[in-house]
């Protein structure tokens, strides 16, 4: 990957870095009085054109949806090598595989939660596998979908559609990144991965689920070792805190654990994974010639479309501003 390439699109990148979202702007949002009053102040930012077609304050998830498409479509012209937005797309692909396994298996009609966004076309992806066809889709999509029907045709476990997708989806995040040798993009994914694989032994703990279930959900790729995080299983908050205190994401791991031991909360754990894969992209803004400030862009997008949906949700459930205020994400800028 030839950093040259990619002056142009970190020139657009900065000017599109000072439309996102100021601490000031979601801080209004968060003390309006109601969700009108937050598509109001929004109205005065870039997603202007997406609120002016709501009618109805439920269909605030449509203001959302208008701009992450607009992003992605904007971000793939800007961008040299599909590839840096590839990464963050790739989710959408399996979460719209997810869907349509699910709506053939499950005989349910979920047309309204595909996402239109991705790495390639679903539609043909769709059509190929209603055909029964999967002999043009690309490989590792093929793959997944085999192993979660063959998985389901045995188990019948809806559940596992999505535990099965999940960890095709993280290799195959990981191999991209590991393709493209950039030391940020390899981070991050290793990063999530470590704070996915602690999530999940908190949650299956929980469940009561035993070692062998653990071991079949646990993720590979991450920095933390294997037999560390299966260990997880059965310890206290207090020994996982202590378990994890040298690793790369304790800066922010230890407050998500720490704030899970007081609120028995997994969101609150979230919101910290989140404000970490921020935080590493920080550095971006002082990068001038490479992919990283593009990349770094959509992370701090989603990361502000995820902000105002919690502000939006929370209107819609008139949680004070307080109890807002500590659910929402750290911003990029």
């Amino acid at each position: 990957m030839d950093r040259m390439d990619f002056i142009q699109g970190v020139t657009r990148t900065r000017v599109l870095e000072t439309r996102l979202l100021s601490k000031a702007r979601i801080d209004r949002m968060i003390e309006a009085k109601d969700i009108e009053e937050v598509f109001k102040i929004l109205n005065e930012t870039e997603y202007s054109n997406a609120v002016a077609g709501i009618s109805r304050s439920e269909d605030y998830e449509n203001i959302l949806s208008h701009e992450l498409k607009r992003v992605y479509k904007l971000m793939r012209e800007i961008s040299k090598n599909q590839i840096v937005v590839d990464l963050m797309a790739l989710k959408y692909d399996y979460h719209n595989l997810k869907v349509l396994v699910k709506e053939r298996k499950l005989n349910k009609d979920l047309a309204d939660l595909y996402i239109p966004i991705g790495t390639t076309d679903f539609h043909k992806i769709k059509d190929g596998f209603l055909e029964g066809n999967l002999r043009d889709m690309q490989p590792e999509f093929k793959d997944a979908i085999e192993a979660v029907i063959k998985d389901f045709e045995l188990t019948k476990d809806p559940q596992r559609i999505d535990l099965i997708f999940d960890k095709f989806y993280f290799e195959h995040l990981y191999k991209m990144a590991v393709n493209t040798g950039i030391e940020l993009f390899i981070n991050y994914v290793r990063d999530m991965i470590d704070f996915i694989n602690i999530k999940s032994s908190i949650r299956l703990k929980k469940q009561g689920k035993d070692m062998g279930f653990f071991e079949d959900v646990l993720l590979p790729n991450g920095n933390i070792d294997k037999d560390a995080i299966l260990f997880t299983l059965n310890d206290s908050i207090e020994n996982m805190i202590n378990r994890f205190k040298n690793s790369r994401i304790s800066s922010k791991l230890i407050k998500g654990l720490e704030a899970y031991k007081t609120t028995g909360r997994l969101s609150d754990l979230e919101k910290y994974m989140d404000n970490y894969l921020v935080e590493i992209n920080q550095p971006s803004k002082y990068v001038s010639f490479g992919p990283e400030p593009i990349f770094s862009y959509i992370v701090a997008k989603e990361t502000e479309v995820k902000t105002l949906r919690i502000i939006m949700v929370s209107k819609l459930n008139k949680l004070s501003p307080d109890a807002t205020r500590e659910r929402v994400r750290d911003l990029y800028v």
